[in-house]
């Protein structure tokens, strides 16, 4: 009888260690795993950058910006329109295809404008932002952040005004991070790029 008591209470304990051992496979299961850090590229992807992303792919720069700790001020889809329209541009395309066909120098105009959007190197918050005053970006040039009516603010050479960041800092792998800006920064004069 002993034996088969025995028998009973190791079955029934290992029926009990096998539920146990589910239900804790089960919860591991349903916490969600940690987000992963996304490339700067899959930022501009999921956040109204579209736009910039087609630029920087088209230009070759994407893997650049990916493999790099970079802050990068990022134009939204709306901002690239409005430009367009601005510079008597039929769409956007019309304005990519003119500034890349453009050069300055030994280099085209889309790609100089782009890298004007790029500082190489690592911001750690909107206060080192802030404080920089001037930060040199990746063509060579530089602009001015600070603050204004509006908040946080990053000045092209050319830009008459300021343009206003509109986000906090997507952070991206690298230590990367992208702030979205109200106006495209503009190292040269983009005047008569669309002139027909």
């Amino acid at each position: 009888m002993t034996t088969a008591t025995n028998s009973k209470s190791m079955k029934s304990s290992n029926i009990l260690a096998t539920t146990v051992m589910a239900a804790v496979m089960m919860l591991v299961m349903a916490v969600p795993a940690e987000a992963k850090t996304p490339k700067v590229s899959e930022i501009l992807d999921n956040n109204g950058f579209t736009t910039l992303l087609f630029a920087l792919d088209t230009t070759g720069l994407t893997s650049v910006l990916d493999e790099n700790r970079v802050v990068l001020f990022a134009p939204t889809d709306d901002v690239f329109e409005a430009t367009a329209e601005l510079l008597g541009c039929s769409s956007v395309l019309e304005l990519a295809t003119n500034l890349l066909n453009t050069t300055v120098g030994d280099t085209n105009a889309l790609a100089i404008v782009l890298t004007y959007h790029a500082y190489l190197g690592r911001l750690k918050n909107d206060y080192e932002v802030l404080s920089a005053g001037e930060l040199p970006m990746a063509n060579g040039d530089t602009v001015t952040t600070g603050v204004d009516r509006n908040g946080l603010s990053v000045k092209g050479i050319v830009n008459a005004t300021a343009s206003t960041i509109t986000t906090a800092a997507f952070k991206a792998k690298k230590g990367s991070s992208v702030y979205g800006i109200d106006q495209i920064l503009l190292p040269i004069d983009p005047s008569g790029i669309c002139a027909s």
